[in-house]
């Protein structure tokens, strides 16, 4: 029996989707730079001068122009046609990136086309069997020796274990933060169909046929208190203490949101 299909509808990431905290950095792209997070994922994939990239999921273009101003020459796609023009304005400095409206599951490239296929907070958009299907895509259009990276977020084991029991205890930490995490998590359950852990993230992997790839979890899991929903509360000795426990490894499968998978073709 054929599992059922859910799809998000491309118009639901419009402009006021896109130029708000609904997406991964939106202060941080208001400001020009990246993220905390993104700036992490920028510096694995070991970018150089001449370095053709795909981003699958440009959303509003700051990461592949943060690509493109280390010497990549890049490429981006994305279904949503608000996510292409917002990202063709990010990029004017940039007149050669080729941004376009596509599909994840069908990319418009032949095979072994380049050496970085990234994505980042797109996975868990997609049902399982369609993230198996975007998987492959990128494993198609990575030239041998190339290296995929992904990331998605968050992690079920802690939204739907560890959070609810911890959560009276945040909101009394500081009420105003879970209240716009509580917000944040609301609109997610909109559009996040198929969330991960370690070990969901490993499966699709399998599926996908990404033989030996990496599949991680983050060990920063406050983030540096250098996001809206970690600053406020990392001032907290008991949250300091949550985050200095999930450096370790067995605390980290339970306590860290950022799901991150590697591979070389």
């Amino acid at each position: 029996m054929s599992r059922q299909r859910r799809r998000v509808d491309p118009e639901v990431y419009d402009r006021d989707y896109l130029l708000s905290e609904n997406t991964e950095g939106f202060e941080d792209f208001r400001r020009g730079g990246l993220s905390h997070v993104k700036e992490q994922q920028l510096d694995q994939l070991e970018l150089a001068p001449g370095v053709s990239l795909l981003e699958v999921g440009v959303g509003r273009g700051e990461f592949l122009l943060h690509c493109a101003r280390r010497g990549a020459a890049v490429t981006g796609i994305d279904y949503s046609s608000d996510a292409v023009e917002i990202s063709r304005e990010t990029l004017a400095e940039f007149p050669a990136a080729d941004v376009r409206i596509a599909d994840c599951r069908q990319l418009p490239f032949e095979d072994d086309r380049f050496d970085r296929v990234y994505s980042g907070d797109v996975l868990e958009h997609q049902d399982f069997d369609d993230g198996v299907t975007m998987l492959r895509e990128m494993r198609r259009v990575l030239k041998p020796g190339g290296l995929l990276l992904l990331h998605t977020a968050p992690n079920t084991f802690f939204t739907r274990g560890v959070y609810p029991l911890a959560r009276p205890l945040l909101r009394r930490i500081d009420p105003a933060t879970i209240e716009a995490l509580e917000g944040h998590l609301a609109v997610n359950r909109g559009v996040h169909v198929h969330e991960y852990n370690l070990f969901s993230l490993r499966r699709v992997a399998r599926e996908a046929g990404l033989e030996g790839a990496l599949v991680s979890i983050g060990s920063d899991v406050l983030r540096s208190a250098r996001h809206r929903h970690t600053e406020a509360l990392s001032r907290h000795p008991l949250v300091r203490l949550a985050g200095a426990l999930g450096r370790l490894a067995p605390f980290r499968l339970f306590l860290g949101n950022d799901l991150y998978l590697s591979y070389r073709k």
